[in-house]
Formats: structure tokens, sequence, C-alpha cells
């Protein structure tokens, strides 16, 4: 499991293995988005902000925010 925390000098969400930063997102990185006990397959996207996509339904990340998430290759 990692966390998506949002990179305010790049202005980009990065994904955090503990302090260690792994990497930063790109439009359309695949990942398993916790939603409660439930990890629920995303896709991560940039409109005017940035958000992950459940089928149809937006969900705009809050930059102060932390999120649980298993990425897919």
């Amino acid at each position: 499991m990692h966390e998506l925390r949002f990179h305010e000098e790049t202005r980009r969400w990065r994904v955090y293995n503990g302090r260690k930063q792994l990497y930063p997102l790109h439009c359309g990185d695949a990942m398993l988005f916790q939603v409660g006990e439930t990890f629920i397959p995303t896709n991560v996207e940039l409109d005017t902000e940035w958000y992950v996509k459940f089928g149809d339904t937006r969900f705009w990340l809050h930059r102060k925010a932390a999120y649980k998430v298993m990425m897919l290759s």
C-alpha cells in the first residue's frame, strides 16, 4: 500500500512509500483507491484540478489530504 500526496512545488500528485517518494503521477495512471475499507480501480486525471475517475463519477482530490492507494502497472 502507498500514499498519494500533493507536491506544492510541482503542483502534481506523487506516490510515497512512507517518507520515500516513489514517483509523480501522470494523467491516466491506474491505481486502486481506498474508499472506506474497499479499494476501487480508478485513473488519475487533470482538468483544472486533479481528480480520480470511478466509471462516470469524478472525485476531486483535496491538496491537503493524503490518500491510500495501491498502484497498478
